[in-house]
């Protein structure tokens, strides 16, 4: 079945189309943030999904794959009905970590995003990483001699500018919803990102798209707890800046009143019309 959805090569890089759809489009018909990472999320699921290591295989083995950092520069973003072919790799372990790149192009072969993506894989009972070593035997990766297929994915500490004063532009309560789950029964990864967007003005993203992403995820979050988003930016009028970054982390009131930070990142935006 899911190698209908995507095909593996000789060089261990699995590809597959994916269609842009209307409802996965914003208000100017231009591609949603989040369908490039529910792309990316759907292509390294089908990829781990043909080598035997799904998230429902590995719950039988008592244990299941997390995400803890995603990083996308993004060139362009489609429009309703196109297509895009994607292709996505693993590469060496790096510690607690199996890197997966993932990159998407047009119809034409110009390039409309890269994602660099840093998995972990953990015990379901006591939440207990694991080395990947193992993993990475199973899923395969591209040969030392393909280079175009070894990034560097050593990525840098993820924290705003150090040394600059932080403004701050807008805060949101979101409300964790049932279909915000998934199949590890903690909050999806991509909303997160839907809950720092929907904090922004309308007026501000209808002018500007994001051009690159970098977040982490420190914690899991479940249905019923309280999170508060905070967005803020070194510049004061960020939101009427046309190459603004902001920063976004998302905190959560535990019981006893203490606060835990359990996602951290940050945007960088460029006008609409630069994007699409």
């Amino acid at each position: 079945m899911f190698e209908d959805l995507i095909k593996i090569d000789e060089q261990n890089v699995a590809h597959g189309e994916f269609h842009t759809y209307s409802y996965e489009t914003d208000c100017f018909t231009d591609a949603r943030l989040s369908f490039y990472f529910e792309v990316v999320q759907e292509a390294a699921g089908c990829h781990a999904a043909v080598r035997g290591c799904s998230i429902p295989e590995m719950h039988k083995r008592g244990q299941t794959w997390v995400i803890t950092r995603s990083q996308m520069e993004i060139f362009r973003y489609t429009r309703w009905p196109e297509v895009l072919r994607v292709e996505t790799w693993a590469q060496e372990p790096i510690r607690l970590h199996l890197p997966r790149v993932v990159r998407a192009f047009d119809q034409d072969n110009n390039l409309l995003f890269v994602t660099k993506t840093h998995w972990a894989i953990l015990e379901l009972e006591r939440g207990r990483p694991v080395r990947p070593a193992d993993m990475a035997q199973v899923i395969k990766l591209p040969p030392e001699d393909d280079t175009e297929h070894n990034m560097d994915m050593n990525l840098a500490r993820n924290e705003p500018p150090k040394g600059e004063k932080l403004y701050p532009l807008s805060t949101f309560v979101p409300n964790i919803a049932y279909l915000d789950t998934d199949r590890n029964q903690h909050v999806n990864n991509i909303s997160y990102l839907s809950w720092a967007l929907d904090s922004l003005p309308h007026e501000f993203r209808n002018r500007l798209k994001v051009k690159e992403v970098d977040v982490s995820f420190l914690r899991q979050t479940y249905l019923g707890e309280n999170l508060m988003v905070y967005t803020e930016s070194t510049d004061e009028n960020a939101f009427s800046a046309d190459k603004p970054r902001l920063e976004h982390h998302i905190v959560r009131t535990e019981e006893d009143g203490s606060e835990t930070l359990v996602w951290v990142g940050h945007t960088n935006w460029d006008l609409r019309e630069n994007l699409t």
